[in-house]
């Protein structure tokens, strides 16, 4: 299991995603002995989530791309009284078959697909008649000036940044077509904003700042004193922006999303 997993699970879910499961379980309203597959399951949050709702006659299954991610949602479920399957694939080829569930589940995962449309139309296919998907987006990139900022400094300092595919369906008219084009109908969309505290501003930072020198073209055929040297200096590009944000020592920021629902 690597450490960006464990991580994640550890510093990121309780923050960010735990609360936005709660908000997307909400609108999707599970019931006992529903089927429900949660697509780019992370960690599993919403998984685990939604399965006390479901009971032991119901059934939940979580899928990410990342076998990493899968590993610590195993871990992180162990103990739970729900029995959870977990499945490594894309969401563009699900393993399992027509009709197969009452209630599709995806947060904030649609916008990094390589074919969202091929995605969705596998959701519609493993759906069972009049069963519902429900789906959380980030809205756009100027709802968010923090990541604004740390978009141009990631592209200053790094020559790359994966910030922008981050709020790419941060439009909800693309999104509503995206849905109906794929076959989906009563499709509604809801803008959704929640307010997260993050503890540890600097792990914040890291997190947040972190790079693989291998996917940066600055940082490439440098040795690993110059790659540090430069994300040192963005994260010094980045404090003005940090400080900005702080309140009594935690991170404190707004976010936006689109949280919508369709039935098959």
């Amino acid at each position: 299991m690597s450490y960006l997993a464990e991580s994640y699970e550890r510093f990121m879910v309780p923050s960010l995603f735990a609360p936005w499961a709660t908000y997307l379980l909400q609108r999707a309203n599970p019931q006992l002995g529903e089927h429900v597959l949660d697509i780019a399951c992370g960690t599993g949050i919403v998984a685990r989530t939604v399965a006390s709702h479901v009971g032991s006659r119901g059934l939940v299954i979580g899928l990410d791309l990342n076998p990493d991610m899968i590993d610590m949602a195993r871990v992180a479920a162990k103990g739970d009284e729900i029995a959870m399957e977990w499945h490594t694939g894309p969401a563009e080829q699900l393993p399992f078959p027509d009709e197969n569930f009452d209630l599709i589940l995806c947060q904030f995962g649609l916008m990094f697909f390589t074919d969202r449309h091929a995605a969705l139309k596998e959701m519609h296919r493993v759906l069972k008649k009049d069963g519902r998907v429900v789906l959380s987006v980030w809205q756009g990139l100027d709802r968010h000036p923090f990541y604004q900022t740390l978009h141009d400094v990631s592209l200053r300092h790094f020559g790359k940044s994966s910030v922008e595919a981050v709020f790419s369906l941060g439009n909800s008219d693309k999104l509503h077509n995206l849905l109906t084009d794929s076959g989906f109908r009563q499709v509604t969309m809801e803008p959704v904003s929640i307010t997260a505290y993050f503890p540890r501003p600097e792990e914040f930072l890291a997190w947040e700042i972190d790079i693989n020198p291998a996917e940066a073209p600055a940082l490439q055929n440098l040795d690993k004193e110059a790659q540090q040297a430069i994300l040192a200096a963005a994260r010094q590009d980045m404090q003005s922006s940090l400080e900005e944000v702080l309140h009594e020592n935690q991170v404190v920021l707004q976010f936006h999303a689109h949280i919508a629902q369709a039935r098959r």
